[in-house]
């Protein structure tokens, strides 16, 4: 062989070698991690993989790395050739971090790759910018007493008394078996919150459909075992309910990939995906049109929140007449904004009501108590002998059920994290952290669900040092991974009840800070008039082993495997 080719080869090989160094993941210094993903270009990507074979949730793949380092700050290689993502799973520094260092920590985060592809503009995933802040705007009037009173509450109330009317048919059908509620939930939140984005004359009666069918039954076919699943007739959602629920279920897949953000632009592009976005732009654009029709007509008409797309229209307007332009109403902007409330107003509602239902059925002795105290504090209801308005369950005062309601976010973990980038160099835990990292803040962190690592107060920040530490006070971590509502009550001397204490400790359910859960105040009344109207109505009954899985999904969030029901009427 030539003194030539053989110079070639070598050149060759050293290439190759010094392509593959500079391939494997670089650790961020100081920051605990598996040695062994420094010791391949796929970091800890087959781990993860290895993992997803036989689960089909993350959260506890990410976690075990924090035991296993012994660490509340590590950092993972899942994102092929990109930086590593630093997890930290410790509440008060995730909250340090969102509420308090919001100038060094901001978007984009997760979830601007999870709505890269089917809303790229929607205000969620935007950095905090002038754009953001005009969106901002635009729906900061969605979550104001005025329209969540007189808006939302009457239609939440109405949706879920259809939900509770099929049910009762179901179980009339199903004679006392178990059935599956999962897509009835996943429905009905979505029927909600289109009633409240585009006025509730124009909903789709996706649950009605499927109690009519229902009870057009007389019988169904059922199993011999009263302990075995009935299956039951559904109706068919309509084509821009079903684009909605698809697009929002193949969120899994980019939260499951190494390429995020390839995984969101694929479900842009790919066949399936472009049909359900072109069926989701004729839609929302038709909408957007009836909405333009209803503001000409009540031109110089006294304004009155409606629904959310009509008071869009109106700010755009007005902001288009302060700023000398014409208005611009179905944009992609405005397509995008309506997109983006629909699927996170309706998906993380609907997962935390699946995981209610669940907790209902499994601790029975919690579910009497709340019924017990429902009945006490809407007596007149109860003496009617009929079912409390919607106003009389979001002004009722009940310690039990907001205890109830709190515990069942801090327990369920529903958002498995929030995430956020750094701005600019920054140092957690005595940790510097460059500009441009990824991280991740662990809801079922250290101090939450689980036991909170011992950490010196010097590792703080001077932003946590001059807040003293925040309002929140420390679970008992003896019992820490136990629902228990009474956790979230305190005794008042003056009165001698047990009152409710929102700073009793800290759940990281709706983030916090600047860029928090946007619609926090409407979840909260979703979730208090579904609970009330669920559990005035029925009794959940013990299921057997086989529908009692408390396995889950990792999706946009961590959802049930399973949800099913056996109730009596109350």
């Amino acid at each position: 062989m030539s003194p030539t080719v053989l110079a070639v080869i070598g050149v060759l090989f050293l290439g190759t070698f010094l392509l593959y160094q500079w391939l494997l993941p670089k650790p961020i210094k100081g920051v605990p991690h598996s040695k062994d993903a420094t010791k391949s270009i796929f970091g800890d990507i087959p781990s993860m993989l290895e993992h997803l074979k036989t689960q089909t949730e993350l959260q506890s793949w990410i976690l075990e790395h924090h035991k296993q380092l012994n660490s509340p700050i590590v950092q993972l290689f899942i994102n092929l050739f990109r930086r590593p993502i630093i997890v930290i799973s410790d509440a008060r520094e995730a909250q340090d971090i969102i509420m308090r260092r919001t100038k060094e920590f901001d978007k984009p985060d997760a979830i601007s790759d999870i709505f890269l592809g089917m809303s790229p503009n929607f205000h969620a995933r935007l950095p905090t910018s002038e754009d953001w802040r005009y969106q901002r705007k635009i729906v900061q009037d969605l979550v104001a007493p005025a329209f969540l009173n007189s808006v939302a509450a009457p239609q939440l109330h109405l949706s879920f008394m259809d939900l509770i009317n099929m049910w009762s048919e179901k179980a009339r059908l199903a004679e006392g078996r178990p059935f599956t509620i999962k897509q009835d939930i996943y429905e009905t939140a979505l029927e909600a919150a289109w009633a409240a984005i585009f006025g509730i004359e124009d909903t789709a009666t996706v649950t009605r459909n499927q109690t009519t069918l229902l009870s057009s039954k007389q019988t169904i076919p059922l199993p011999t075992s009263i302990d075995e699943e009935a299956q039951l007739p559904r109706a068919h959602a309509p084509p821009a309910f079903h684009a909605v629920l698809e697009l929002t279920e193949g969120i899994e897949n980019i939260v499951k990939s190494p390429f995020p953000t390839f995984s969101s632009l694929w479900q842009r592009y790919s066949p399936s995906g472009r049909s359900h976005l072109a069926v989701k732009k004729r839609d929302l654009a038709k909408e957007i049109a009836k909405a333009e029709l209803r503001l000409k007509k009540n031109e110089g008409k006294e304004e009155k929140i409606t629904n959310a797309v009509d008071h869009f229209l109106r700010k755009e307007k007005a902001f288009a007449e302060k700023a000398g332009r014409a208005p611009k109403y179905d944009t992609e902007v405005m397509r995008d904004e309506l997109l983006g409330l629909l699927v996170a107003a309706h998906d993380t509602t609907s997962t935390t009501l699946l995981w209610t239902i669940k907790l209902l059925t499994k601790h029975q002795g919690i579910q009497k108590k709340l019924r017990s105290e429902l009945r006490s504090v809407l007596a007149s209801a109860f003496s009617e002998k009929r079912v409390p308005t919607a106003n009389e369950i979001i002004s009722c005062q009940c310690a039990y059920l907001d205890a109830f309601i709190e515990e069942v976010n801090r327990w369920s973990c529903t958002a498995s994290l929030a995430s956020r980038d750094t701005t600019k160099d920054a140092v957690v835990l005595g940790h510097v952290i460059p500009k441009g990292t990824r991280i991740f803040l662990m809801t079922a962190s250290g101090g939450v669900t689980r036991p909170a690592f011992d950490i010196p107060d010097h590792l703080r920040s001077e932003q946590y040092h001059k807040a003293g530490g925040g309002k929140k006070g420390i679970w008992d971590p003896n019992g820490i991974e136990l629902f228990k509502p009474e956790r979230w009550l305190v005794h008042d001397k003056e009165t001698n009840t047990e009152v409710y204490d929102a700073f009793a400790g800290p759940h990281l359910a709706f983030g916090g800070g600047l860029r928090g859960c946007f619609g926090k105040k409407l979840a909260y009344m979703e979730l208090r008039l579904a609970i009330v109207l669920m559990v005035w109505n029925f009794e959940f009954l013990d299921l057997p082993d086989a529908y009692a899985s408390f396995q889950w999904l990792t999706g946009l969030t961590q959802v049930p495997v399973q949800c099913y029901i056996k109730v009596a009427k109350t």
